[in-house]
């Protein structure tokens, strides 16, 4: 590329659940071209006059919808945008990056694979460009919008348990939550018609059946009148 070229790309960090092994799990593509072919990498796309989006919420389908992504969303928002002329060896280049969950750790295909999000935010594993430091400002953004949002139930899908809330929660704020702040959370989202009880219990731990509750607002995020910050 001549030393005038730009690149300016659209980049989602999709998180998901994995309930076999009680952590947070990251989206990574094997990248096929240079630079750092071979390497894991966020999935993302390049905006410019040559793609038909017209806004970047058209470039975030884009990407959604494509073989790099390929999952329904349980919600996106954008988190920041970085550039220099450091961060690609190729030219000056920029990003904005998307914080995304999924409600379930689906099957993916060959070149993608599911990688423990801590493990990237904190560098243990290593991804080109400067993409470590974009999953950890995410990281941040969604451990700060958990103190004072539902944002964390978006992993459960359109049904869960108290107790799963409470595991959700807990594993995202990365400390124990108290079961009562969970329940008056969840009476909170009842009450605002967020949710409702279903009628229906599962079986929890030790195979002890637990109530369940529905989400009514499926990509709704409340904001809590207090934070666990408090």
């Amino acid at each position: 590329m001549p030393l005038s070229a730009y690149l300016h790309t659209v980049d989602l960090c999709v998180l998901c659940y994995c309930r076999a092994a009680a952590e947070l799990k990251l989206l990574l593509n094997k990248r096929e071209a240079e630079p750092f072919a071979g390497h894991w990498a966020l999935p993302g796309v390049v905006v410019n006059g040559d793609v038909q989006d017209l806004s970047l919420k058209d470039a975030v389908e884009r990407l959604r919808a494509s073989d790099k992504v390929g999952l329904d969303l349980a919600w996106s928002e954008q988190v920041g945008t970085v550039g220099d002329a450091f961060r690609d060896p190729r030219c000056w280049s920029s990003s904005t990056y998307y914080l995304a969950i999924v409600a379930d750790e689906m099957a993916l295909g060959e070149h993608q694979g599911w990688f423990s999000l801590s493990s990237v935010a904190d560098g243990s594993i290593k991804l080109p460009f400067d993409h470590n430091s974009i999953v950890a400002a995410v990281h941040e953004r969604l451990l700060s919008k958990s103190l004072y949002s539902n944002l964390p139930l978006m992993f459960l899908g359109p049904e869960f348990s108290a107790p799963e809330a409470t595991t959700i929660f807990s594993l995202v704020l990365a400390r124990p939550v108290l079961k009562t702040s969970i329940r008056q959370r969840l009476l909170k989202l009842m009450e605002a018609g967020y949710l409702r009880e279903t009628g229906r219990k599962k079986n929890g731990e030790g195979g002890r059946p637990q109530a369940t509750v529905e989400n009514l607002k499926p990509g709704a995020v409340y904001f809590f009148d207090r934070s666990f910050a408090d």
